[in-house]
């Protein structure tokens, strides 16, 4: 049984290291699937969504969720951006990983 063939396009160390001092602990490595095996990926690199990005995302979240994924896509990848918004797989790919980044913490109640 021959070994399958595995490829990941890397974002240069370079970039990596220079919007790392531009956006510190904020930057994000994102690694998308380019065919349906994973046989192939690609690195992109992201920061952490801004509330009003977050808020924007969530405003046409239930009246037009394309155009919220969207939102969020656009102001949040630094890297690929094009090819990510023009292949829809990588598209829904990064809006979710990119929605799991939002940055939410959960509560606790008290006894008062």
């Amino acid at each position: 049984m021959a070994k399958e063939e595995y490829n990941l396009k890397k974002v240069s160390k370079e970039l990596k290291d220079k919007l790392k001092k531009e956006h510190g602990d904020k930057l994000r490595l994102l690694i998308l699937p380019l065919d349906e095996y994973n046989n192939e990926e690609m690195e992109v690199l992201a920061v952490v969504p801004t509330r009003n990005v977050v808020g924007q995302f969530l405003k046409f979240l239930q009246t037009d969720p394309k155009k919220g994924q969207e939102i969020l896509v656009k102001n949040s990848l630094l890297t690929s951006k094009e090819e990510v918004m023009e292949n829809d797989e990588l598209f829904y790919a990064a809006a979710d990983l990119l929605s799991d980044l939002i940055p939410i913490r959960k509560g606790k109640f008290g006894k008062v």
